[in-house]
């Protein structure tokens, strides 16, 4: 679904420039659970915002794949799609010294 689409795009940005930094995915598919943690416990306010966006997309994409009964309109497709953007853009914003703090947060969760 296009859902799908706006979902895997922010996590595949997010996860490979957080992986390309150093924090450890497991390649299965718990890594979607533990990305949304990673950022929305990395005491950062944009990388937060990003964390609920995603959290926020995969519930949607969930919806849209499995639940048959449902029938997803074009306007929530733009929505979730603007959404995605967005939170790529604030991802990408991120300067590079903060985005290396944030990686270092990361790795302490426990």
């Amino acid at each position: 679904t296009s859902i799908g689409r706006s979902y895997y795009a922010l996590f595949n940005v997010v996860r490979g420039a957080l992986s390309a930094e150093g924090v450890i995915f497991r390649q299965a598919s718990d890594d979607h659970h533990a990305l949304v943690s990673y950022l929305t416990q990395a005491k950062h306010r944009a990388i937060g915002h990003v964390g609920h966006a995603l959290k926020d997309l995969r519930v949607e994409r969930n919806r849209a794949d499995y639940d048959m009964t449902n029938a997803i309109g074009v306007g929530t497709s733009e929505f979730l799609y603007e959404k995605a953007k967005a939170a790529i853009a604030q991802f990408d914003s991120i300067p590079p010294v903060e985005l290396k703090e944030i990686v270092r947060r990361i790795q302490a969760i426990p």
